[in-house]
């Protein structure tokens, strides 16, 4: 398993990013403090200046393991669900951009938040068949480009569809695609899940892409999740993706940036 830590150049105060402001300055502090990856969040990769970013990688000696696509629903109330069909297409062509960046820089594109919430739709069914035919048209663009897209659970108080490992598990298999998988956080975990191991292993199967951030989305070791269960189930998984650190940078972003760091490779090498 190989660590990551999120940077994003713009981003609301309390959004958990650790690293702020320059691409290549994240790269910089993140190569330095030993990590293998940066987790991007570009709001807009038409924005960013792609060339330099992954030229700079390589210099540093360092990969992109992920982008983010939050922003976007965040910012930009973009979502793949929309009641209104002109916001869907601007959705899906977002999530087209981030994966002509994924291809360039062999990084998963996430889905989160931009795959929207049931209450902006009529009902559950249509929210969920909407859903359906943006993913079947982001995974058409995917398959041209060989690039993987993993599905968040996330929790009940930021999400009302897809927030357990298990039901969102089970709405990737039904897609049959070797391009979605399914992306785990263990600020998530914390709130849905009963028990850790039992809900990983089963699905192992489609298992894509790990958030760590503690229970009160600090840096791991600054609250009270059980960091060492998690990897437990992850290698018992076979997991060989990135980990990556998305909490929220304080006291601050050096701190938040190292402490997460130190924490989880001594319980990786323990």
């Amino acid at each position: 398993m190989k660590l990551s830590i999120t940077a994003a150049e713009t981003a609301p105060a309390m959004a958990p990013f650790v690293l702020r402001g320059s691409y290549l300055e994240a790269i910089e502090t993140a190569a330095q403090i030993g990590y293998d990856a940066v987790e991007l969040h570009p709001r807009d990769p038409e924005e960013v200046d792609q060339r330099a970013i992954l030229a700079f990688c390589q210099k540093k000696n360092i990969r992109i393991s992920s982008l983010g696509t939050g922003l976007g629903y965040a910012m930009d109330q973009l979502s793949l669900t929309s009641p209104d069909e002109r916001m869907r297409e601007l959705a899906i062509e977002r999530v087209c951009s981030h994966i002509r960046f994924a291809k360039e820089s062999e990084a998963v594109v996430i889905i989160g938040l931009i795959k929207g919430l049931v209450k902006e739709s009529e009902n559950y069914q249509a929210y969920e068949n909407r859903l359906i035919e943006s993913l079947n048209r982001c995974l058409d663009f995917a398959g041209k480009h060989q690039v993987t897209l993993v599905l968040e659970a996330i929790n009940r108080f930021e999400s009302d569809a897809l927030q357990s490992i298990e039901s969102t598990a089970a709405f990737i298999r039904q897609f049959d695609s070797k391009l979605l998988k399914l992306h785990i956080d263990t600020f998530h975990i914390n709130i849905e899940e009963s028990e850790i191991k039992g809900p990983i292993l089963r699905a192992r199967d489609v298992l894509g892409h790990v958030h760590f951030a503690d229970n009160n989305r600090m840096y791991p070791g600054k609250g009270f999740f059980d960091f060492k269960k998690v990897l437990d189930a992850l290698k018992k998984a076979d997991y060989q993706g990135y980990i990556a650190m998305e909490c929220l940078s304080l006291p601050s972003a050096e701190e938040a940036a190292q402490g997460a760091y130190t924490y989880i490779q001594k319980l990786l090498h323990d």
